[in-house]
């Protein structure tokens, strides 16, 4: 035998320190994994989210402006042109059908629940 090469035994301790070690990597590699498929679906989900948003046209934010400047005082009736005064009659009437379908929807929620406390 040569003198440079020194045979090793394993001994228990090193076996146990070996298993400890194969069994702990493994889950740090498993544990990354899981990391980036995290991070793969919340990159895919907020490309989803992005896609589905409804954004406002410019008009519709342009005619929401002029609503708000009205009601503050900034604008009067005379200083708006017909289209304005138009898309702004067009704009209360929307949200006046808008807030007649919010208010029969809770008219009939309440109207189940009376009947429910009615019936008990």
């Amino acid at each position: 035998m040569n003198k440079d090469i020194v045979e090793y035994k394993e001994n228990f301790i090193s076996k146990i320190k070996k298993m400890f070690r194969n069994l702990f990597s493994n889950r740090e590699k498993i544990q990354d994994n899981t990391n980036t498929e995290k991070m793969i679906r919340d990159v895919e989900n907020n490309t989803f989210k992005e896609n589905i948003i409804v954004k406002q046209d410019e008009e519709e934010l342009k005619v929401i402006k002029l609503q708000k400047e009205y009601k503050a005082g900034k604008i009067f009736e005379e200083d708006m042109t017909d289209e304005e005064r138009s898309k702004l009659i067009e704009l209360y009437q929307k949200q006046n059908k808008e807030l007649k379908e919010k208010i029969e929807i809770k008219r009939n929620r309440i109207r189940k629940r009376l009947d429910e406390l009615k019936v008990s």
